[in-house]
């Protein structure tokens, strides 16, 4: 069992990563850290663009809170995790 509710999500705006979100804040009362910086949009333009999902998380999950942070960033992700200090993360990013 996590020491804490607070989940950690990297890849929060894709599909997979959304819906671990949305999980884990409804059903299971988590508090939200997504990280993800929209990289489909730079692959595949506007039509790969995935800001409507974290917009749409921000608006339907309490406590949602978004990191615009590229994984490969090691120490902006080390950063992260020391600042919320996530009892549980789940990594999603491809």
């Amino acid at each position: 069992m996590p020491a804490n509710k607070i989940l950690l999500v990297t890849g929060s705006s894709g599909l997979i990563g959304s819906e671990v979100c949305a999980y884990f804040a409804r059903e299971l009362g988590y508090t939200v850290h997504g990280v993800d910086n929209n990289q489909r949009a730079v692959f595949f333009g506007p039509a790969g663009d995935t800001r409507w999902n974290q917009q749409r998380l921000a608006r339907e999950l309490a406590g949602f809170v978004h990191h615009e942070l590229d994984i490969r960033d090691r120490a902006g992700v080390l950063a992260l995790v020391r600042e919320v200090k996530p009892g549980v993360i789940v990594h999603t990013a491809a």
